[in-house]
């Protein structure tokens, strides 16, 4: 077997353990599921597994990388498109709510962070990471609404970008809102923040937005 074809095996490989990671996780809770059991699911010796991810910590770690990567993937793929800025923001918001429409989802979504954070801190700390480059991507997404004057031009772009990754974090450790759905508590805050910063031009562009996509708002 050649050196590409290896390596592509190798891969393969990789994907398939941190999929079956991840729906087992999801489906009960990361400290419930055990290497052995990622193992058996994936049809593969333990030593094969070990070989791919050093420990359970490690493949957190390369699963939150993953995650992160097709989240970037696909928010680029939806700015891309998007010429309006707020509209792009929204747009953003629609995809994550597509993700959470349901209530389990949503709730299996949330508790995985709630135990990283618990439980797995060192892996939590690269979430921060994560969420403090998407801070520093937001800033710079929305100088193209200043552009566009859809955004109001006497804010501190870094200031209301950290203010927004500051609510998103909160949502995991407030437990007044926990009677509320996390699809609506999130729809909820990215909105109003849209509607925070808007010129009236940019307001006119979400009010559009969300009387076009109520079914998924």
């Amino acid at each position: 077997m050649s050196p590409k074809t290896d390596k592509y095996t190798c891969t393969q490989m990789h994907d398939k353990i941190i999929n079956i990671a991840q729906e087992l996780f999801l489906l009960r809770g990361i400290r419930s599921v055990t290497m052995d059991e990622i193992a058996a699911e994936a049809g593969i010796s333990k030593r094969t597994l070990y070989e791919t991810f050093a420990n359970k910590e490690d493949l957190l770690e390369k699963l939150l990388e993953h995650i992160w990567a097709e989240h970037r993937k696909i928010v680029r793929q939806i700015i891309d498109r998007t010429p309006s800025c707020l509209v792009g923001i929204l747009n953003i918001l629609k995809y994550v709510t597509e993700q959470n429409k349901d209530e389990l989802t949503a709730k299996s979504r949330e508790c995985f962070f709630i135990d990283l954070q618990k439980f797995y801190p060192k892996v939590a700390k690269k979430n921060k990471e994560y969420l403090d480059l998407y801070l520093s991507f937001m800033a710079k997404h929305l100088e193209k609404g200043l552009e566009q004057k859809t955004v109001r031009n006497d804010l501190n772009l870094n200031l209301i970008s950290t203010l927004l990754v500051a609510q998103i974090e909160g949502l995991h450790n407030s437990k007044a809102i926990k009677q509320f759905h996390p699809r609506e508590i999130f729809t909820t805050l990215v909105i109003s923040f849209c509607r925070g910063i808007s010129t009236q031009k940019g307001l006119k562009e979400i009010e559009n937005f969300v009387t076009e996509n109520k079914a998924y708002i």
